[in-house]
């Protein structure tokens, strides 16, 4: 994701969206496959199960910008935030469900169904690209080349863009400390069963879902507000979780990280889309937007997995939350600053 996303931007600009999805969601597709024949004869390395996570990134990658254009024609402008939130929603709808269905097909049938039933999901998304709404890339129409010009990449990293990817790639550095360390935590530190730690990432999505009840009028007001108390709140996640050691604490804090997630994952999505406006290269620049956002998580995920190897995964939670924190207090400051200077 990291390294993929803006080539595969610069692709969906000047190729058939269509075509990437199909090719993307099928390499996913035959990924999981492999990975239910493999699990299912026993015969799974180390070194296969890391290659197909490399091909389930790559199809990934290819998706991210083809998928997030497409969502951008299929709603009007004006309604593209809410479209952006709906989308973040049904991801956080999953993870409630997720572990529910996860644990229910393991316990009936076994882990081998349910590799199985995770390949066959790709085929519902295939056949969706292959028959739904997707528009072609302006440059793949007839009569219509688009050409990158050097203006093109100065807009994209502008001394005003590169600010935005920098609080992204901060805050995805602090976050990722959540999503790298809560397994660690969960199952090796508290040994949770394996229904108590589905659960932790249930809580997660019940804390997004529970707030897009007033995630409207949070994000109707001023953007840098908005941002500023969702860092705020997942700060005070990531808090919680470095500072007990019982279930119950645990998703208490992935309950509140969830509550900032949305808001978070929403406005910075709609952040990069906003600028997509001035410039014809739309696929590209959500691909600056998920090359920066999947740094700031892969980096992130590295350091905080070092500093919890030598310090603790207390301290590794608690230091990222100050950090997270720091952002937030200074975020918020911007804030009265742009509301003064509107008045």
């Amino acid at each position: 994701m990291m390294l993929l996303s803006i080539p595969a931007g610069l692709l969906a600009d000047f190729r058939d969206r269509r075509s990437i999805l199909l090719f993307s969601q099928g390499l996913m597709f035959l990924a999981a496959v492999t990975l239910g024949l493999k699990v299912s004869s026993g015969n799974l390395s180390e070194s296969l199960l890391l290659l197909i996570s490399v091909a389930m990134g790559i199809g990934a990658a290819l998706n991210g910008p083809s998928f997030q254009t497409v969502l951008s024609d299929l709603v009007p402008t004006e309604e593209q935030q809410n479209a952006v939130l709906v989308f973040y929603m049904g991801i956080n709808v999953t993870r409630v469900l997720g572990p529910a269905i996860g644990g229910g097909i393991l316990g009936t049938v076994g882990p081998n169904f349910a590799y199985w039933f995770n390949a066959i999901s790709f085929l519902g998304l295939i056949f969706f690209f292959w028959k739904g709404p997707v528009s072609k890339s302006p440059s793949s129409l007839p009569k219509q080349k688009i050409r990158v010009q050097p203006e093109d990449w100065k807009f994209l990293f502008s001394l005003h863009n590169m600010r935005l990817w920098l609080e992204i790639l901060v805050v995805t550095f602090c976050a990722s400390s959540l999503w790298a360390l809560y397994p660690t935590k969960g199952r090796v530190e508290l040994q949770l069963s394996s229904l108590q730690y589905g659960s932790l990432l249930g809580f997660l999505g019940l804390g997004a879902c529970l707030s897009a009840f007033f995630s409207k009028k949070l994000m109707g007001g001023a953007t840098a507000k908005a941002l500023a108390v969702s860092y705020l709140f997942y700060s005070i996640g990531l808090l919680i979780l470095g500072s007990g050691d019982h279930y119950l604490w645990m998703c208490l804090g992935m309950f509140m990280a969830g509550v900032g997630w949305l808001v978070l994952a929403t406005l910075m999505n709609m952040s990069s889309r906003q600028l997509t406006g001035r410039s014809h290269l739309k696929a590209t620049m959500l691909g600056v937007f998920l090359a920066v956002f999947y740094t700031g998580m892969s980096f992130g995920s590295l350091i905080w997995g070092s500093v919890a190897r030598i310090e603790g995964l207390n301290a590794a939670f608690i230091q990222a939350a100050l950090l997270l924190a720091l952002v937030g207090l200074y975020k918020t400051s911007e804030a009265r600053h742009l509301l003064k200077k509107q008045q």
